[in-house]
């Protein structure tokens, strides 16, 4: 049985620890500005401009390979532009939002406790593995999606303020775009999350565990990719088919980790 006091309070330790490091909060910031500030501004600004097209990498293969249908017909070609890359193109790049933070924060859960020497005083308390490491992977997984919740907000109000006059009034968010953010983020979060923790138990250093933190995130960035290039188009029922089968991966894998997790092995590696 999961005793959810011990799990708060291993939880807030660590965030009180993160709350210290200056040097994580400007990734976290900048990244998700360019997805939810930057690159639809340039999207409603430019529209169907070359300039727009050439500059963000996939995008001009994504729009000549977009389906018949998708877009309304009576939009002009910089209408369809914007509503091609605002509603499609952009998706999958919410997914990297938790990823990316999950890579900054879940990489110092257990060896950032052999680097400030209070990692054998956590593996003798009464807290049992598995409760460890849900914990370990909760602190990364709730702020990393709450950040692509804010960042999602963001999105929607810029979008519909600067592109809606120009497409015929308010168009997001789609329900593709409810289930992706509401329910793909923290199922791609914590399944990153939870092999990034396993990878931290096993380094010896911060630098070793963001190095190989890196592999849980290629994965996902193929997802971006074969969006870019219109190999993948989301939609509802994609979504939806995604979110169950990462829902079963996530269980296995957080089983699998915990299956895995020996105190002795990280107690020799330090």
């Amino acid at each position: 049985m999961i005793n959810r006091r011990r799990i708060w309070a291993l939880m807030r330790k660590d965030w009180r620890e993160l709350s210290r490091n200056g040097q994580a909060a400007a990734p976290l910031i900048i990244v998700p500005m360019l997805f939810v500030v930057v690159l639809p501004i340039a999207v409603v600004l430019l529209g169907d401009n070359t300039l727009l097209t050439s500059s963000i990498g996939g995008l001009q293969g994504f729009l000549d390979h977009l389906p018949v249908g998708l877009i309304p017909a009576q939009f002009s070609p910089q209408q369809s532009v914007v509503y091609a890359v605002l509603v499609y193109f952009m998706a999958p790049f919410f997914l990297i939002i938790p990823v990316m933070v999950s890579s900054i924060t879940a990489a110092s859960s257990f060896v950032g406790e052999k680097e400030r020497r209070t990692i054998e005083g956590l593996l003798y308390t009464p807290v049992t593995d598995r409760e460890l490491v849900l914990a370990k992977t909760l602190v990364s997984v709730i702020p990393s999606v709450a950040l692509a919740w804010v960042s999602f907000l963001v999105y929607t109000a810029i979008v519909d303020l600067l592109a809606g006059p120009r497409l015929g009034g308010i168009f997001f968010p789609t329900w593709t775009w409810v289930v992706i953010v509401v329910v793909l983020v923290p199922l791609v979060g914590f399944l990153a999350t939870s092999l990034i923790v396993a990878v931290s138990g096993r380094s010896r250093t911060m630098q070793d565990a963001q190095a190989a933190s890196v592999l849980v995130i290629l994965p996902v960035l193929g997802l971006v990719v074969s969006q870019a290039t219109g190999l993948l188009l989301f939609n509802t029922s994609v979504a939806l088919m995604a979110s169950a089968a990462l829902l079963v991966l996530d269980v296995a894998v957080y089983l699998a980790v915990v299956g895995r997790f020996r105190r002795e092995r990280i107690v020799t590696l330090l």
